[in-house]
């Protein structure tokens, strides 16, 4: 890998609290392995993360929303909101920008697909 540190990306859909909190520990993980990790967040999901409700996910060691802290502490994690679930879904949109890095469109999101070492769907 020329110089440059492996990235992932997750696209991230599923509200489901499995779901959640096994990507969230996955983003941990990777993170503290030096991997890069943007998570994107769609539809079901990016309303749990609206609604802050990634804590309420997992009562194994650490809850979603403490695995993502995680994961962000490490200044490897990315959080990007699709811009189409920001604007379809019942969300408010001052909301999605406060929980989000930034808020995205295909065209980026498949540049970040192409660039990234590996793509995961949740």
């Amino acid at each position: 890998m020329s110089g440059r540190s492996e990235s992932w990306v997750v696209l991230l859909q599923r509200g489901e609290p499995d779901a959640l909190y096994e990507a969230a520990a996955m983003a941990a993980s990777a993170t503290s392995l030096a991997i890069a990790v943007t998570v994107v967040w769609f539809d079901a999901a990016l309303e749990e993360l609206v609604a802050g409700r990634l804590e309420e996910v997992g009562t194994r060691p650490s809850n979603a929303a403490e695995l993502f802290a995680a994961a962000r502490e490490t200044g490897l994690l990315r959080s990007l909101a699709c811009s189409a679930s920001a604007v379809s879904r019942r969300v408010e949109i001052e909301k999605v920008r406060e929980s989000v890095d930034e808020i995205v469109g295909w065209p980026t999101l498949i540049s970040l697909m192409r660039a990234a070492d590996k793509t995961f769907v949740w």
